[in-house]
């Protein structure tokens, strides 16, 4: 039979009893319970007995006063802190904190003053299900994300036993993955029309850099000129590291990208000359000072409504480097390790341009359908 003893103690006012119970396998004392009445303690003790003998655990009792001072809100603002930490010793970018940042909002918005023990599982997977379908998938995946990382943290300030993120798998994306992408020819029409806007002095330069190089929003606003050595053989080579994935990359500089960085550098400087300006930064698509640019999606958004595109965004400049390279009979591998990709998996929505690359059966088809009698014979000679 399991060991559960009630210890009574004196109080000012009458008693306690306090039932304590020793864990079969460990034998470790517990505490279970305390009551102000001894019946309430014998029958509480005897259901602890009993469901100690079936070989179970009791739940560890709520603690009400805890979880009702933490709400989602109070808990949000633990792991912003703990974001702030981590970025101040470089775990995470700046890119990477104003994007949990933007997330957190929303989520803020609906939950902030709600009790964080009071939200289940089912409003979680409700919310979501309402985000993917009037958002996208995507960002549906991004705020469960922040939600997991905050009923973490609730669970570790025992503001809630259980953690009601546990389980959720994120939606598959897989469906809505972009894969548009630019043939050389538009590609020469949008460097056209960024040359003549007003961010001539950087866009073309930063269109170059995604779709001959493949860099991400955040590589080319991180980019600095000590990543680059323009006098390395005959082009020049230049690094390039994204924080997302932690993956570092060199290639030789291509012959566009590398006359576009010349006339950036000798801008630069004309410029910083002409007007004083002081040098606050090593920042290759930055400001004048060299300080880090934030954003330039005014200038992108201006570009392409100029030439009539429409829903491009300027990361799908990276799905045209990709997808060029498969074009160019490059393969899946190239394209991965080219890109700065972890897993070829990840580079798997190019492979169906590698068909279109090169398919003999293809052409056997057409030239079957354009004269099915020589087809045939074609065939008896072989």
């Amino acid at each position: 039979m399991a060991t559960v003893t009630i210890t009574t103690r004196p109080r000012k006012k009458g008693k306690s009893y306090i039932i304590q119970y020793l864990e079969p396998e460990s034998g470790k004392k517990h505490h279970h319970a305390t009551f102000r009445r001894k019946s309430l303690a014998m029958q509480e003790a005897d259901k602890l007995r009993s469901l100690l003998d079936e070989g179970k655990l009791p739940k560890p009792r709520r603690n009400k006063k805890t979880e009702l001072a933490q709400t989602f809100g109070s808990i949000a603002i633990k792991c912003i802190h703990e974001w702030q930490r981590r970025h101040k010793e470089g775990d995470l970018s700046t890119a990477t904190l104003k994007g949990y940042l933007s997330f957190l909002k929303p989520l803020l918005k609906k939950w902030d003053n709600v009790v964080v023990g009071t939200i289940s599982k089912d409003d979680l997977l409700e919310y979501r299900a309402d985000v993917a379908a009037s958002r996208s998938m995507a960002l549906a995946n991004r705020q469960m994300f922040i939600l997991k990382q905050i009923f973490a943290k609730a669970v570790e300030c025992k503001a809630i036993q259980e953690d009601p993120t546990s389980g959720i798998k994120y939606l598959s994306e897989k469906v809505h993955e972009r894969k548009q992408f630019m043939q050389p020819e538009k590609v020469e029409k949008l460097l056209k029309a960024a040359a003549k806007g007003r961010a001539k002095h950087y866009l073309p330069l930063a269109i170059l850099l995604a779709v001959e190089h493949g860099l991400s929003k955040q590589e080319l606003l991180d980019l600095q000129w000590s990543d680059i050595t323009l006098d390395y053989g005959e082009t020049g080579i230049i690094r390039f590291y994204r924080t997302k994935t932690k993956v570092e990359r060199v290639h030789r500089i291509m012959p566009r990208t590398r006359k576009a960085l010349l006339a950036r550098e000798a801008h630069i400087n004309k410029m910083r000359k002409l007007r004083g300006i002081p040098h606050k930064g090593d920042y290759v698509v930055g400001h004048l000072d060299g300080s880090r640019m934030s954003e330039f999606k005014s200038a992108w958004k201006s570009v392409c409504e100029s030439l009539g595109i429409e829903d491009f965004h300027f990361h799908d400049n990276r799905h045209t480097y990709c997808s060029n390279i498969i074009m160019a009979g490059g393969t899946l591998k190239h394209a991965k390790e080219m890109i700065g990709h972890k897993t070829l998996r990840m580079a798997d929505r190019y492979s169906h341009l590698e068909a279109a690359r090169e398919n003999v059966i293809q052409d056997n088809l057409a030239a079957h359908y354009e004269d099915p009698k020589a087809m045939v014979s074609r065939k008896r000679n072989t």
